[in-house]
This record gives C-alpha cells, sequence and structure tokens, in this order.
C-alpha cells in the first residue's frame, strides 16, 4: 500500500479496509514520550501477531474515536519493539456477503460490537478464546458466551461494593434514572436543581434557625447551616442532565458537609474550571479524564467525554489484547478485570 496514501492518520484508515506496518508513520509517536510518568503508569505490552479490527460501518464519532484510539495504540507498542505487525481495519459493511469465516480467522481480533453487528454475530455462533476481545458499543444486555469489554458498567454497584463506610441509610443518590430505591433524589432534565436541592435539603428550615441565631446572639450570621445532618455521602450517577449543574448547585445552597462521590464519565475535568473543584468531592474516574496536561493534543481536548473515553478504550484494547486477557492490565482509563465473560474497568479513586 503506497505510503501517500497514510499521509492523513485516522480518516482513511477508518474509512477503508487497511494495514500498517511498523515502518510508517514513526514521528507519531511523539505524544506518547511523557506517557510512563505524570502518575499514569501503563501496564507493558508487546504485539506478537498482526491484528485485525472489526467494526460495521457506523462510522458515528464515538466510533471514530475508538478507531483513532487503536491506531494510537499501535503506534505506541511499535516504538518500543523491531518485529513487524501489522493493523488492519476491516468494515464488513463494505462486504458484498457477510459470511461468518471472515471474523472466524486465528488471527488476533477486535470487534466493536454495535447494534448492527451484534445481529450478524448471533448467526456466527463464536465462542469465548482469548485471541478475540469484544468492545460493548452500547449499553444493551448482552447473554453472548464470549470476552467483551463493558463500559457501560454500573458503577453504583461497584462504589457501594468498594467502600465500606458507605453505610445506605447515610447515603443518597442523585439520578435521572429511575433506580427503583429509596435513597435515590430523582432529578429531570427540565428540573429547577437549585430550588430542588433547597428543598431536599431543608435549606428553609436552616435559613428560620440562621434568624433565630442571629436574634439570640445579636450578631449577624453570613453562612447558613446545613439543616440536615442525616446525609452523609452525595452519589452523582446521571446520563441525561449533566453533573456539571450539580456541583455548582450544591455550591450555591452551601452543601459542604456531605462527601459527593462523582461516578465516571459524569464530569470533564479537561473543561472543568478549579473554582467548581470543592474539597468535598471525591471523583471516581478514570485516570486519563482526570490530567488535563496528559496528552497535549487540542484536538483530544476538544472531544466530548464519551468520545475521549472511547479513544482511550481503543488504545488500551490493542495494549490489553496485546499483553494477553489472563493478566492483569492497567492502561489509560485504569484497571481492567474480568469477571467470567465481561471485563470492566476500575477507575481511580481521586480525592481533591
Amino acid at each position: 500500500m503506497n505510503k501517500k496514501k497514510f499521509s492523513h492518520l485516522f480518516i482513511a484508515l477508518i474509512l477503508t479496509c487497511c494495514s500498517l506496518s511498523s515502518n510508517e508513520f514513526k514521528n507519531n509517536n511523539q505524544k506518547f514520550e511523557n506517557f510512563q510518568n505524570k502518575k499514569q503508569l501503563i501496564i507493558s505490552s508487546r504485539l506478537n501477531s498482526d491484528i485485525n479490527v472489526y467494526f460495521f460501518g457506523t462510522k458515528n464519532k464515538l466510533q471514530k474515536s475508538f478507531l483513532d484510539g487503536v491506531l494510537e495504540g499501535y503506534f505506541y507498542l511499535n516504538k518500543s519493539q523491531k518485529r513487524n505487525v501489522s493493523l488492519s481495519f476491516i468494515d464488513l459493511e463494505e462486504m458484498d456477503n457477510f459470511e461468518c469465516k471472515s471474523i472466524q480467522t486465528k488471527t488476533k481480533k477486535i470487534i466493536y460490537l454495535d447494534k448492527k453487528f451484534l445481529k450478524e454475530i448471533k448467526k456466527c455462533e463464536m465462542k469465548k478464546n482469548n485471541n478475540t476481545l469484544f468492545i460493548k458499543a452500547n449499553d444493551e444486555t448482552l447473554d453472548l458466551d464470549f470476552n467483551y469489554l463493558d463500559p457501560f458498567y454500573s458503577y453504583v454497584d461497584y462504589l457501594f461494593n468498594l467502600n465500606l463506610d458507605l453505610f445506605p441509610e447515610e447515603t443518597i443518590i442523585f439520578s435521572d434514572k429511575k433506580l427503583f430505591n429509596k435513597q435515590q433524589f430523582f432529578i429531570e432534565e427540565d428540573s429547577n436543581i437549585e430550588k430542588e436541592i433547597s428543598t431536599f435539603f431543608e435549606i428553609n428550615k436552616s435559613a428560620d434557625r440562621k434568624k433565630d441565631l442571629e436574634q439570640i446572639t445579636q450578631k449577624r450570621i453570613y453562612n447558613i447551616p446545613r439543616f440536615r445532618e442525616d446525609i452523609k455521602n452525595i452519589i452523582i450517577d446521571l446520563k441525561s442532565v449533566k453533573a456539571e449543574r450539580i456541583i455548582p448547585a450544591l455550591k450555591f445552597n452551601l452543601i459542604f458537609k456531605p462527601r459527593i462521590y462523582v461516578l465516571p464519565k459524569q464530569i470533564d475535568f479537561w473543561k472543568t474550571p478549579a473554582s467548581e473543584i470543592t474539597s468535598n468531592l471525591m471523583g471516581l474516574e478514570y485516570p486519563i479524564l482526570l490530567n488535563n496536561n496528559f496528552i497535549l493534543d487540542e484536538d483530544f481536548s476538544a472531544k466530548k467525554i464519551e468520545e475521549k473515553v472511547f479513544y482511550a478504550l481503543g488504545f488500551d484494547s490493542l495494549l490489553y489484547l496485546g499483553k494477553g486477557l489472563k493478566g492483569k492490565f492497567k492502561g489509560l482509563l485504569g484497571e481492567y478485570l474480568q469477571e467470567d465473560n465481561k471485563v470492566f474497568i476500575k477507575p481511580e479513586r481521586i480525592g481533591f
């Protein structure tokens, strides 16, 4: 394949089926020179054989970010190894007649599994093996017998299992999803969040208490004491409502004492002003998203938070498969853990 066809790294590659060799784009590794510092350690990996990346033509932003990340992972690994291995991007939608044998080869492979592809895969009766890693590209439930990486894992469950100091009776979950949990504080997309938080924490009673205290002490009190002492922890688990609306609303209502847990993908710390980060905010977040000096790349910084996650997921997937799915692996998104067929990502615990 003519090298001139590769002058633009990503777009041309993911729109067609193509391969790379380790001699191309050596200069692209410059942005990864600092990967082993800035508090981010990536477990070493190596490509010992060719890898195919299969997808099914969707070409949305998440898919493109994922494939870009895979390509960057390839360049990063080729910087430290001499062996020539190829990376091929294969769009199965461009095949005239899709056949299961197209993806049942012995070559190591990453399969980006969206809704279209899932229908085809079910026909193939593919079984679990350590040469194939499926990437779950939507939040639908899967019940298939192969290794798949799940970036849509419920981190509410994870948080309760992780932290023994979180007692159910002292915790409230702010969510825009129906959790069927009496400790949920449901937030609708068009809610007046400041007002609802004020009502929930009974700020009006605190205001009355403030007046009483001012009359008793004959002194001006500038901060309204938080009235409810029964809430020790607030968990923010949102999808439609932006978490960036919650943090300022809590600060506006002077809710300082409870510890606030922000689950992965809730806040883009690359774009959040330092003034919005409070001392009681605990981020259970992916390392790549917490360090805005980690990749000095304007294109990455400008991406939406889900795109950043899928970019890093693509990078990690290649390294994870190269390392071997049976072993421990830590990448840009954190530590990868496997339970039966499902692989999920353990977020970093960061205190501000």
